[in-house]
């Protein structure tokens, strides 16, 4: 059960990265506007925390059923360990360097690496179905 959970954690991680990737290259703006905000408030820094958490399990647990087990195990301890180091720093640093990024990424770029989302979140359901 806690299997079949996992799994269907990793295939809707895919499809948010298929969806973020058509709406970054829908509304490149608003997708800057958000990576901007990413860590400005405690609930969306410890929300997107937690979130990244969850998911990083999930994919520990799921990778065995998947086509490529090693590379999901991986993907799934960098979730977590990055999601750890982010909760021990600073929040103002996370602000920092959402808000830098946000504001050195051309709109064109957004565009242009929009469909490696999307690729990614295909392959990430086809890894797991």
């Amino acid at each position: 059960m806690i299997s079949t959970i996992a799994q269907t954690v990793v295939l809707f991680a895919g499809l948010w990265l298929a969806g973020l990737g058509v709406w970054m290259f829908v509304r490149p703006v608003l997708a800057l506007d958000v990576l901007k905000a990413m860590g400005s408030s405690p609930l969306i820094h410890f929300g997107e925390m937690a979130l990244r958490t969850a998911a990083g399990f999930a994919f520990v647990v799921a990778a065995p059923q998947s086509r490529f087990p090693l590379t999901i195990t991986v993907i799934g301890v960098f979730l977590i360990v990055t999601a750890v180091a982010l909760t021990a720093l600073p929040r103002r640093w996370h602000v920092a360097y959402s808000t830098a990024w946000a504001q050195r990424i051309p709109v064109i770029a957004v565009r242009m690496i929009a469909p490696v989302s999307i690729v990614a979140g295909g392959v990430l359901i086809w890894t797991m179905i």
